[in-house]
C-alpha cells in the first residue's frame, strides 16, 4: 500500500534529476499529501520523456461510463498490485498499451502496528533524494462531455522487503521503487516477469518514526513538522532492531 507521499524537490531539482522540463516554476514543496485528496502530480511518460506531465493520483480507466463511476473507481486505484496488473480491468488496458510512468517522490509514509497502536514512519532513500516509483497512467474522456479529459495515474506496489515488512507489518506491501539506472527499462516496457531486477534494494532505504500529526484529519499535515523525527519510548527496542 502507498497512500501518502512527500515531494520536497523544487522545479529546478526535478528538471535536473530527470532532464525534463516542468512548466510549474512556482510549485511548492509537498511535505505530506494523501492520495485520497487525489492531488495533481508531475510524472514522466515514455511518449514525452523530456517533459513532465501533470496527472491526478487515482487512475480512472478508459471504460468508465460516467463522472460518478470515474469518481468511485479512483478510490480503489491509488495503487496497483504488480502481481495482478494484467488481470485487473482497471489496469490491464494501460499495461497492454505500455502506458507506464515514473512518479517522483522524496519519501513516503507507512504505519507499524504494535502494542495495539499504530506508529507512523517516514521512509526515504538517503543517497537518492529524489527517487522514482513505477506507475501506470490512463486517459479518460467523459462520454457526455467531449471536452472533459482526465489524465490519471496509479502507483505500482509490490511485496514488502524485510525492512518494509517490519514497518508495514499488517499488509506487508510497498511501492515499487525503481533503481535510477532501471527507470528507462520500466518505461520501455520490460516484461513483468523480468522486473525483479529493477527494484531498489532494502539496504538503500532508511526509515524513522514521526509524530502523530500525520494522522490528525483536522490538521494541516503539509507542513515541515510532519517530517520531524519522534521517538516512542515503547518502541525503543523494536526501533533498534529495524535500522
Amino acid at each position: 500500500m502507498c497512500f501518502n507521499l512527500s515531494l520536497l524537490a523544487t522545479t529546478d531539482d526535478l528538471e535536473r534529476r530527470y532532464k525534463a522540463k516542468l512548466n510549474d516554476p512556482d510549485r511548492k514543496p509537498v511535505h505530506h499529501i494523501s492520495g485520497f485528496e487525489f492531488p495533481e502530480w508531475p510524472v514522466i511518460t515514455p511518449n514525452l520523456p523530456q517533459q513532465f506531465q501533470t496527472m491526478r493520483w487515482g487512475l480512472v480507466p478508459r471504460w468508465a461510463k460516467s463522472t460518478t463511476e470515474a469518481l468511485e473507481l479512483r478510490n480503489n486505484t491509488l495503487n496497483a498490485r504488480v502481481e495482478t496488473l494484467s488481470e485487473k480491468p482497471s489496469f490491464k488496458y494501460a499495461l497492454a498499451a505500455s502506458q507506464r510512468c515514473l512518479i517522483p517522490a522524496t519519501g513516503f509514509f507507512e504505519w507499524q502496528t504494535a502494542h495495539k497502536h499504530k506508529y507512523p514512519y517516514f521512509i526515504h532513500l538517503p543517497d537518492q533524494p529524489i527517487f522514482s516509483m513505477a506507475g501506470l497512467w490512463e486517459t479518460w474522456q467523459n462520454p457526455t462531455k467531449s471536452d472533459e479529459i482526465w489524465h490519471t495515474f496509479s502507483i505500482v506496489t509490490t511485496e514488502a522487503n524485510p525492512l518494509m515488512a517490519r514497518i508495514h507489518n499488517t499488509k506487508q506491501r510497498m511501492p515499487f521503487i525503481l533503481k535510477k539506472e532501471a527507470e528507462h527499462n520500466w518505461l520501455a516496457g520490460i516484461a513483468l516477469e523480468n522486473i525483479a531486477s529493477l527494484i531498489v534494494p532494502e539496504q538503500e532505504m532508511s526509515a524513522y518514526t514521526i509524530g502523530r500529526l500525520i494522522g490528525q484529519k483536522a490538521a494541516n499535515t503539509n507542513v515541515p513538522a510532519v517530517l520531524q523525527p519522534f521517538n516512542y519510548p515503547e518502541l525503543s527496542q523494536q526501533q533498534l532492531s529495524l535500522f
